[in-house]
């Protein structure tokens, strides 16, 4: 665990035992150029709404730079870094290399957004699992949470994690859950948090 991940869990946890509700926006995009004339001003709406802390996802290793240059920038900004599978393609050893030396950085919390996503399908399958596999083995050595994107991958990205899972050690969210009753009880056991819920729930 990192010094700011420590930090994130401390100050959350003496909100909870004060009661305080402490809110933190674990999926944003704050280095989408979109942001850039108006980001001040959206940190400062959030903090205005009670939002105590943001964290910046990252989808390929320009991004993973652009989201730990703004958490040096803004004290209540956090980072992660990770390759997105759409942008699985063009990773190679060499991105994987830079990626590990930027999950390091004291100022990112988390690995990700990496998974599977075979709606779209901008990287053959092989490629995709290949790429998530190795991103969920660097999130276990540098015992970070991963934050993970799955997309009609449902049985494949469960049965990677399942086969990646280490107690206590692989944790993190499933971002935009879209799975079944099954799968949601499965990644629970397993210590996941589970985000944008949109549940498919069987009927008799």
């Amino acid at each position: 665990m990192t010094g700011q991940q420590g930090a994130l869990r401390v100050e959350a946890r003496a909100g909870a035992e004060s009661g305080e509700i402490v809110l933190v926006d674990t999926h944003a995009h704050l280095d989408d150029p979109r942001f850039d004339p108006d980001r001040d001003e959206v940190l400062a709406r959030a903090a205005a709404a009670g939002v105590q802390a943001v964290i910046t996802v990252a989808s390929n290793l320009a991004s993973a730079r652009r989201c730990i240059a703004l958490a040096e920038a803004y004290p209540r900004v956090f980072a992660t870094v990770g390759i997105h599978p759409h942008e699985a393609g063009g990773a190679g050893e060499d991105d994987l290399l830079q990626l590990e030396e930027l999950a390091r950085h004291r100022r990112v919390v988390a690995v990700g957004e990496i998974g599977l996503d075979y709606y779209y399908q901008h990287a053959p399958r092989p490629v995709q699992r290949d790429l998530f596999v190795r991103q969920l083995d660097l999130a276990l050595r540098l015992d970070l949470p991963v934050i993970i994107h799955d997309r009609d991958a449902h049985d494949d990205v469960l049965s990677l994690v399942e086969a990646a899972w280490q107690p206590g050690r692989l944790r993190g969210v499933f971002h935009a859950f879209t799975g079944d009753a099954d799968m949601a009880r499965r990644c629970l056991e397993l210590g996941f948090y589970l985000l944008e819920l949109a549940l498919e729930l069987a009927t008799d």
